[in-house]
């Protein structure tokens, strides 16, 4: 991808992002807020519409727990301000001084409906600790037990929606809380107003966008950290395949979430699943930074690893080991620090693009909409802001543009791997050609050496051999006729028996060269004339045992044996220093034939110096063009053992092996 293509393509999808989380807000800026404790919907259509936020000033009675009762006397009790909400008390100015977060409270507000009669239900949203709700002098709702210290607090967080109807008259909502266990005292989550039906609408809503983007972090974790145990040289799997889980298990716990787990599992105490979601936020952090740094290590400094996962144990064992109150007081400094990690990662993924690195766009788009939400869950988490939690929302779009940049890598690689597959293809029909080419000429050279030591063999017997022969006859009449001679005829007989002593040996080479008996039909070498003239030369008793199948044969595999017998009686006799060797040789089933020489000299290993050498591996050649297999063996009582097996192909005519 290159740079201009990238520059251009930023600020569009950028620009969509933004829209999209800000659609996805929740946002209505058409809906009425309350003014000094009173809000005006007599203009809604509370039956058709979407469910309307009570947002605004609330009464704000510090330090008081009132009842409905406490409002009707001939003096309401005296208004301490008026809270903005959704929102806590931690910051308000009373008496000079700012609240913090621990103490107790009664908020109320009046809804003014309208004159049409209405049925509806009002949620209750995020409150971190216990309260109670009125509506008209009705106890709608008592969640935990409202205390006056942390001794006395019993909280409980949840969610709740109750039913309520208007009677042509407005609704007063007292609405008493007290806090001990969170950083946060107020209200966090808006409250909603509206038909039955609209808001069981919005919540089931919610809860599914919840439980996809549960789904979606699951399937995703599972399949990276299964890619990284196939490929483990590669951390970028693992490291992505963590941080899913970890918002997978923080989707799961988080209160904001209605604690989809309590549905998996059952009852989990509030402050365990709190522990978990925080733990599941501060590990996050140096694991999407290990991420993108085992993605673009040039670019990431490793110092800043080691940073954040000192700030994310300092926090780890501060979220073990120390209250809710103290953790969640504390927890604006991560945040801090998470916001300028998440400005850093933005900085050097535009230099991995402007370096042109693989995909750095796309993981740049991601991260730009997962960092854009998570200032803004931290901010709204701080109260700075007034939003609602989009962390789902982050979470998808980085999936699904981390989806893209794993599908283009795929399909490069796959790319890749089908060029070089065409590639290897070709090379292989080009190597298959070669090997058969080889081959044929491998056989014609092994054929030609044949036919010349067929030529030799017949020149030396019917030129060399026969002239040899008649010199020694003629030798031989010489002697007769200088009888008388005593002198001469020594001499002459000398000469005739160095004549007869050549021309034996003449013919023992060329029955070597060519051990085929020579005669019209071309018969089939003899291995008895072979183990008879070796046995001869060497001294070496030598033993022959032969099952025929046939009387006559023509099969031309017997040639490429008797040329593998040849070579392994001679290493034999040069190398095993044995006393006796034994030649076996059985085609009686007609299928296949068998070789194997067998002698009883010194084996192979006192023998190693010499194996593996150019007979050897003409052996092994010799086997192959006959389609036969050849092995040399240790044998059992000692010695070495050859053997040769090949299919037996009948040829027509008579032949015989002897």
């Amino acid at each position: 991808m290159g740079i201009k293509k990238t520059k251009s393509g930023v600020p569009v999808l950028l620009i969509l992002l933004i829209l999209l989380l800000w659609g996805c807000s929740g946002k209505n800026d058409a809906a009425p807020l309350a003014r000094q404790g009173v809000v005006n919907l007599s203009a809604a259509d509370m039956t058709h519409s979407a469910p309307v936020r009570l947002d605004g000033e609330w009464q704000f009675y510090w330090d008081r727990l009132l009842a409905p009762k406490d409002f009707r006397g001939p003096q309401a009790p005296a208004v301490t301000g008026f809270l903005t909400l959704p929102g806590s008390w931690n910051g308000f100015e009373l008496t000079g001084k700012k609240l913090g977060g621990a103490g107790f409270a009664t908020f109320r507000l009046r809804v003014l409906p309208g004159p049409a009669r209405h049925d509806l239900a009002l949620h209750i949203g995020l409150i971190n600790s216990a309260y109670k709700l009125w509506a008209n002098g009705k106890l709608l709702l008592e969640n935990g037990v409202i205390g006056k210290n942390a001794a006395e607090e019993i909280p409980i967080q949840s969610f709740q929606q109750v039913k309520l109807r208007t009677e042509n008259r407005p609704i007063e909502l007292v609405l008493q809380i007290s806090n001990f266990h969170d950083r946060e005292g107020g209200v966090i989550s808006p409250l909603l107003l509206g038909h039955p039906d609209k808001l069981a609408a919005h919540w089931m809503k919610e809860r599914s966008l919840t439980l996809i983007s549960i789904g979606s972090l699951m399937v995703m974790g599972v399949y990276h950290i299964f890619l990284y145990i196939f490929r483990a040289k590669n951390t970028a799997p693992l490291y992505f395949g963590m941080y899913c889980l970890l918002w997978m298990v923080f989707s799961l716990t988080n209160n904001a979430n209605g604690w989809p787990v309590r549905v998996l599992i059952g009852d989990i105490p509030a402050w365990l699943l709190n522990r978990i979601d925080m733990i599941c936020v501060v590990i996050s952090v140096p694991v999407i930074y290990g991420f993108v740094r085992s993605l673009y290590p040039l670019e990431f400094s490793f110092r800043v690893q080691q940073v954040t996962w000192f700030a994310a144990s300092v926090y780890l064992v501060l979220g073990l080991l120390a209250s809710t109150m103290m953790f969640t007081s504390f927890i604006y400094l991560y945040y801090i620090f998470c916001m300028a990690l998440i400005c850093y990662m933005v900085i050097m993924l535009g230099v991995a693009i402007r370096r042109e690195r693989e995909s750095a766009f796309y993981i740049l788009l991601g991260f730009l909409g997962l960092g854009l939400v998570s200032i803004n869950d931290m901010l709204y988490d701080l109260q700075v802001i007034r939003s609602v939690y989009l962390m789902e929302v982050g979470m998808l779009g980085f999936i699904l543009l981390q989806a893209c940049a794993l599908s283009r890598r795929f399909s490069r690689a796959f790319s890749s791997v089908e060029q070089l597959s065409g590639e290897l293809g070709d090379k292989n029909v080009i190597l298959e050609r070669e090997i058969v080419e080889r081959t044929r000429l491998e056989r014609e050279i092994i054929s030609t050496s044949e036919e010349e030591r067929r030529r030799i063999s017949r020149e030396l017997h019917d030129g060399l051999c026969q002239k040899l022969t008649g010199a020694r006859l003629q030798f031989s009449v010489l002697t007769r006729k200088l009888a008388g001679a005593d002198k001469k005829t020594a001499e002459l007989s000398s000469v005739s028996s160095l004549l007869e002593e050549s021309v034996n040996q003449a013919y023992d080479l060329s029955r070597g060269l060519w051990p085929v008996e020579h005669d019209p039909q071309g018969t089939s070498p003899s291995l008895e004339k072979l183990a008879r003239r070796l046995s001869e030369s060497s001294g070496i008793a030598i033993e022959l045992s032969q099952k025929q199948g046939c009387e006559k044969c023509k099969n031309t595999a017997v040639i490429q044996l008797y040329r593998i017998a040849q070579e392994a009686i001679t290493n034999a006799v040069k190398h095993a220093r044995p006393e006796r060797i034994t030649i076996n040789f059985d085609c009686a089933d007609r299928k296949q034939i068998t070789l194997a020489i067998q002698d009883n000299g010194i084996g192979r290993s006192a023998a190693a110096a010499t194996r593996g050498g150019l007979g050897i591996s003409i052996m092994y050649h010799r086997a192959r063009m006959i389609g036969g297999g050849l092995t040399i063996a240790d044998a059992d009582d000692g010695g070495t053992l050859v053997s040769c097996v090949v299919p037996c192909i009948m040829g027509k005519g008579d032949g015989e092996v002897r």
